[in-house]
């Protein structure tokens, strides 16, 4: 009897929730609002000859040929129908409903470019995480960088700000939740991993120190502590910078992705003076090197052959003055 009544209870009990849960009002959850580029069906029950499919204006407005135009940017499809019926019902008392729907989200877009399958522009009604995103382009190609994909907001106060992000440590850490969020007109850039290497595989991550490796030609050579957005002139800055004849147009980085690692090029007198190449930003445990510049053989053996030049001019001098004492010698000889 226990147990039919305790039975009896909890079927009350989910009932009672399931009654609550559907109470909860629609508006809980953020409704889509209309901009600029979507596309709205109209649909007249009453009238099917008014019926229609209209683009929003780039100024937030639609045009029926009945009412002429409407201001619908920044409402609901609810608030839109309102309006609507409240207009047409002064012209047309037999018109009392409406339902508008959106056919194309087209105010809500990203841009996704670089390393992945199908870059472009992906509207949405609601703009998904990151990782989502980077799928919905197809997914990242072998060679993509997810280490260093690029976010460029495009709106708002923080348009033309940039943000990199490491997507694979969040993949591999299964902490995707804490990726940015990106909003409207954003741009995400996927880079391609060094020299064209192929990526590592997702979740197939190595520990790494957290340490920068300078080498050669510095004043203070060893490791140095890794920083974010540290780059390759800041990392020799921290070793005391390039020892005295340091051949720093031949500088080198030597960096690792788990699997690979790649040896790059820098020229650093043509940095320092021009910008060029960009700015390249270490990672955990890369190396730097820079070498010594190399003596040419006329540096090394001009001075060798000067210094003989002048022994020999020397001795020479000394032959020429001890032959001349004996001639002069010989002729006073009585």
């Amino acid at each position: 009897m226990f147990r039919r009544h305790h039975s009896l209870a909890s079927a009350t009990l989910a009932a009672v929730c399931l009654v609550l849960a559907l109470s909860v009002p629609v508006s809980a959850q953020e409704q889509y609002r209309v901009g600029p580029g979507d596309v709205l069906e109209i649909r007249f029950w009453q009238e099917p000859d008014f019926n229609a499919q209209v683009r929003v204006a780039l100024d937030g407005s639609i045009t029926l040929d009945i009412i002429g135009k409407v201001n619908v940017a920044g409402k609901t499809t609810e608030e839109i129908q309102d309006d609507i019926i409240r207009r047409i019902s002064s012209l047309n008392r037999a018109i009392s409903q409406a339902v508008v729907r959106v056919m194309e989200y087209n105010y809500r877009f990203v841009y996704v470019t670089g390393q992945v399958n199908s870059p472009g522009k992906y509207s949405f009604e609601a703009i998904p995480d990151l990782w989502s995103v980077i799928n919905e382009a197809g997914g990242p190609t072998q060679s993509a960088d997810l280490t260093r994909v690029t976010i460029i907001r495009g709106a708002g106060d923080d348009a033309g700000s940039i943000e990199v992000v490491n997507v694979a440590e969040a993949i591999a850490s299964g902490q995707l939740k804490d990726l940015p969020d990106l909003e409207r007109q954003d741009r995400v850039e996927i880079p391609q991993t060094v020299m064209g290497m192929p990526s590592q595989e997702l979740g197939r991550t190595t520990e790494k120190r957290n340490v920068i490796y300078v080498m050669g030609s510095v004043n203070s050579p060893g490791p140095i502590q890794f920083e974010e957005d540290l780059d390759v002139l800041e990392a020799i800055a921290l070793a005391g910078g390039p020892s005295t004849g340091a051949d720093i147009e031949k500088t080198r980085v030597v960096t690792k992705d788990s699997y690979y690692a790649q040896s790059l090029h820098f020229n650093l007198e043509k940095y320092t003076a021009s910008g060029v190449p960009s700015r390249y930003i270490l990672r955990k445990e890369d190396a730097i090197y820079i070498p010594e510049r190399r003596s040419s053989f006329l540096t090394t053996t001009l001075p060798i052959i000067g210094a003989a030049a002048g022994l020999v001019t020397t001795f020479l001098l000394i032959y020429d003055r001890v032959a001349g004492d004996e001639d002069t010698g010989g002729a006073a000889a009585p």
